[in-house]
C-alpha cells in the first residue's frame, strides 16, 4: 500500500500508547495521527482526524472499548483492531463482544520483555494494521438503537451483548444461489459416516459471522461442526467460551483424539492443524512453521474431512485474507460434498471466499443468513437420504 496509513491509538496506559506508536511509526507507510486515553477522547479524535485504522483498548475510564466500538461502528465505521491487555476472562469475552459489534481483529498488548519478542510483535502489528487498512467496514445500527456512546458518562459499565441481528438483507443473495446442489453420492473412500459434518473456515472479519451462523443453528443439529478460525495465539480458548455463550450448541477447543459428536463445535487449537480420522475422531498435528501457511490450516482440516466424510461433508468459507481453504473446498466438492462461501457484499475481506470461487468449487455464494438456510436444507436432504438407504 503506497498511501500513508493513518492510525489512531486508543489506550489508557501511556506506556502502551508509546510502544504502539513507536512500533507503528517504524514503518514508513504508517503514521500515528493521534492518541487517546479513553473512548470519549477517541470519538472526538476519530471525527477530527478520520484515521484509516484505530487500535482500541478494552477497559478504559470514562468510556470503555465496547461502548466506543459500538458508537464508532454506528456513526463513523472504521477498521478497529482490539488490543487486549489480558487473555483472562472477562476481558477476552469483552474483546469478542467488540468483534461482534464490528471490530475486525484482536491482539494482545505488546510485550515488555525480550527484544526478540518485541521485534516479532512489531512485525505482526504492522502486518495487521496494513491488512485492516484495506478492509471494508459497514455501519452497525446497534449503537444507534441502544444509544450507548451518544452521551458518555464516567464509569460507564461494560454492557452485555444484545441479541444478534441479521447481517444482510436477502436482496444481497448472490447470483449463484440458483445453482443445483451436488448429488448425494457417497464417497468410496470410507464407510458411510454416522452423521454429517460441517467444517467452517474463517480469518480476519470472521468471528462475528461465525457467531451469527452458530447462533442460528438448532440445538438438535444432526451434525458435528469443526471450526478453523485464524486468530492471534492465546485467544482461541476465549473465543470458544464466547461462542459457547451465544449458541445452543456445545463449543469447545479440540483436544487430540476427541470423538466427533452431533450438536458439538470443535475449535482448532492455537498452532495445531486439526484432522479427522476414519474412526470419527480428531487428531491434532503440529508441523514446523512455513512462511505464508497459516496454522491451523483450513485446507488441512477440509481435506481430511473430504476424505472421511465424502458427500456427508459441508464446507463453509467465510471472510479472510489469502487463499487458505480453497484447496480444501475443492476436495469436498470433488467428493460430492456441499460447499458454501460468504458473498462479497457481506465480507470485510473477500480473499478466502474469492479464491475458492475462482477455482470453480463453490456450490453457492451467499450472505450469512443464506448460508444458515443452505446448511439446514442440505442436512435435511442428507437425513432423508439416510432414511431411504436404511434396511
Amino acid at each position: 500500500m503506497s498511501e500513508t496509513i493513518r492510525v489512531l491509538v486508543v489506550d489508557d496506559s501511556s506506556v502502551v500508547r508509546g510502544i504502539l506508536q513507536t512500533f507503528l511509526e517504524s514503518d514508513p507507510v504508517i503514521r500515528v495521527v493521534g492518541t487517546a486515553r479513553n473512548g470519549q477522547e477517541a470519538l472526538t479524535l476519530a471525527k477530527q482526524l478520520r484515521p484509516n485504522v484505530i487500535t482500541m483498548d478494552v477497559r478504559m475510564p470514562v468510556m470503555d472499548g465496547l461502548t466506543t466500538t459500538e458508537h464508532l461502528m454506528a456513526y463513523q465505521p472504521t477498521p478497529i483492531l482490539v488490543v487486549s491487555s489480558t487473555l483472562n476472562n472477562p476481558d477476552v469475552d469483552i474483546a469478542f463482544q467488540m468483534l461482534a459489534a464490528g471490530a475486525l481483529d484482536v491482539i494482545e498488548t505488546p510485550p515488555l520483555t525480550s527484544p526478540d519478542e518485541r521485534a516479532a510483535y512489531r512485525t505482526m502489528l504492522i502486518r495487521r494494521i496494513k491488512l485492516l487498512a484495506g478492509m471494508r467496514v459497514v455501519t452497525h445500527l446497534r449503537g444507534r438503537r441502544t444509544g450507548r456512546g451518544a452521551t458518555p458518562a464516567t464509569g460507564t459499565p461494560i454492557p452485555t451483548l444484545p441479541p444478534t441481528t441479521a447481517l444482510a438483507p436477502r436482496s444481497l443473495y448472490s447470483e449463484r444461489t440458483d445453482l443445483p446442489a451436488p448429488p448425494l453420492n457417497p464417497s468410496p473412500l470410507t464407510p458411510t459416516p454416522p452423521f454429517p459434518i460441517i467444517v467452517i473456515g474463517a480469518s480476519a472479519g470472521g468471528p462475528r459471522i461465525v457467531q451469527y451462523i452458530l447462533k442460528q443453528l438448532p440445538a438438535t443439529l444432526p451434525a458435528a461442526v469443526l471450526l478453523v478460525q485464524h486468530i492471534a495465539d492465546g485467544f482461541t480458548a476465549g473465543m470458544a467460551d464466547w461462542l459457547n455463550g451465544h449458541t445452543d450448541l456445545q463449543v469447545q477447543v479440540a483436544s487430540d483424539q476427541i470423538p466427533l459428536q452431533t450438536r458439538t463445535v470443535l475449535v482448532a487449537a492455537d498452532g495445531y492443524d486439526i484432522l479427522v480420522g476414519p474412526k470419527w475422531q480428531v487428531t491434532l498435528r503440529r508441523e514446523e512453521y512455513q512462511a505464508g501457511r497459516p496454522r491451523p490450516s483450513v485446507d488441512v482440516a477440509m481435506q481430511s474431512v473430504a476424505h472421511v466424510f465424502g458427500s456427508h461433508a459441508i464446507g463453509v468459507l467465510l471472510s479472510g485474507m489469502g487463499n487458505d481453504g480453497a484447496q480444501g473446498m475443492r476436495d469436498i466438492h470433488v467428493q460430492g460434498g456441499y460447499t458454501l462461501a460468504q458473498n462479497e457484499a457481506t465480507c470485510p475481506i473477500f480473499g478466502m471466499p474469492r479464491a475458492a470461487i475462482e477455482l470453480g468449487v463453490v456450490d453457492q455464494v451467499l450472505p450469512p443468513e443464506g448460508i444458515v438456510a443452505a446448511i439446514l436444507h442440505r442436512l435435511s436432504r442428507l437425513t432423508r437420504e439416510s432414511a431411504q438407504v436404511r434396511p
